[in-house]
């Protein structure tokens, strides 16, 4: 499919009116979405930004149909990032004009899971939510989220600051693991956009040697490019990688893929589930043979403030570029096009949806 040229975004600001109605993308099915016109939200609290979107990411989990099926008349979307309108009297480190990354969660701060550094399990965190959602021309910004993850990035382009959220979860995952990457042999199961950005996570970490398990060809190719030292279909995986890696994260949320990946770690390692199972499948494991070889098995779900803030710090010391994983643009008007270009996977990684291309006034 088509994609819009790759031009870098204007510095020309422009009008920032805003407009009586803005375009969101709604999703009606788990594999169909509308452009629909409603009012932009607005300011409610004198903590509240509001937000010109610039571009917004399609998330990995933006194609799993589970979750798009409870996600069923939302707005899609939550890798944005846009530049600053309208900043409530109350909001500090943000001006009119700066372009912001902001988290479509936050959490409180105070609770006994921000103590232990739990963020996602703050009760907080899970009601917070940016209105409508990150595919939006317009995006209001509540005072919980502008609090606790919300900054200003003018040192990086749009097409960076979209990567924050998503390396976010990569910084997260990598983190916890037990044992120091640097220097460690660390495997990464699937090769789609999220674990090109494992793989240079765990690089920008100092990860000594690095595979990755990928069946498709052109994915594979590219993993070599970004970051894999050898890349392994799953067959060859099965009998090259036993009990070889320090750790391994796994990207596919399929109980084959989630049992195989287990016998490539090593006695006392660390296996990283990076995405979930569809709701209701379970998942056979033989618990008795990870006790003996001690394999540590770590979900990792999100990310928080901490992680957010080292993912733009690797972006910003250029230890980590992702913009070469954007392999297609689409204006608003074809998200359903940007969306079955992500769903068809193969040479598509990042699909970015853009909205407004010039800086406002």
């Amino acid at each position: 499919m088509p994609s819009l040229p790759e031009t870098p975004m204007s510095p020309s600001p422009v009008s920032a009116s805003v407009p009586p109605t803005c375009r969101m993308v709604r999703i009606v099915a788990a594999d169909r979405l509308e452009v629909v016109e409603a009012p932009p939200p607005r300011l409610r609290e004198a903590g509240d930004l509001l937000i010109r979107t610039a571009v917004c990411g399609i998330c990995s989990g933006d194609l799993m149909p589970w979750y798009l099926t409870r996600k069923i008349g939302t707005v899609l979307g939550h890798e944005m990032v846009g530049w600053a309108v309208e900043v409530g009297q109350d909001v500090r480190g943000i001006a009119v004009g700066d372009l912001v990354f902001f988290h479509h969660h936050a959490p409180c701060g105070r609770c006994d899971h921000c103590r232990r550094k739990a963020f996602v399990h703050c009760p907080q965190w899970r009601k917070s939510r940016i209105e409508p959602g990150g595919m939006s021309e317009w995006i209001r910004v509540p005072a919980d989220i502008v609090a606790h993850d919300c900054f200003a990035v003018n040192d990086l382009t749009p097409d960076q600051a979209m990567f924050i959220e998503p390396l976010g979860c990569c910084v997260k995952a990598l983190r916890r693991v037990p044992s120091d990457i640097a220097g460690s042999t660390g495997v990464v199961v699937g090769c789609g956009v999220m674990g090109m950005l494992n793989l240079m996570t765990a690089r920008a970490f100092g990860a000594a040697r690095l595979l990755a398990v990928e069946p498709d060809p052109i994915r594979a190719r590219l993993a070599r490019k970004y970051g894999a030292d050898m890349v392994l279909s799953p067959e060859q995986a099965r009998s090259d990688t036993r009990q070889i890696a320090d750790w391994v994260v796994i990207g596919p949320g399929h109980p084959d893929v989630i049992r195989d990946a287990l016998h490539y770690v090593r006695p006392a390692g660390t296996a990283i589930l990076f995405t979930p199972t569809p709701d209701g499948v379970t998942t056979n494991l033989d618990l008795g043979e990870s006790y003996f070889r001690e394999v540590s098995l770590i979900p990792s779900y999100s990310c928080g403030p901490e992680d957010t803030r080292e993912a733009y710090n690797l972006l910003r010391m250029g230890q980590v570029d992702p913009r070469p994983l954007i392999t297609h643009r689409f204006p608003l008007s074809e998200a359903q096009t940007a969306f079955d270009t992500a769903r068809a996977g193969g040479a598509a990684l990042k699909v970015v949806v853009e909205m407004h291309r010039e800086r406002p006034t």
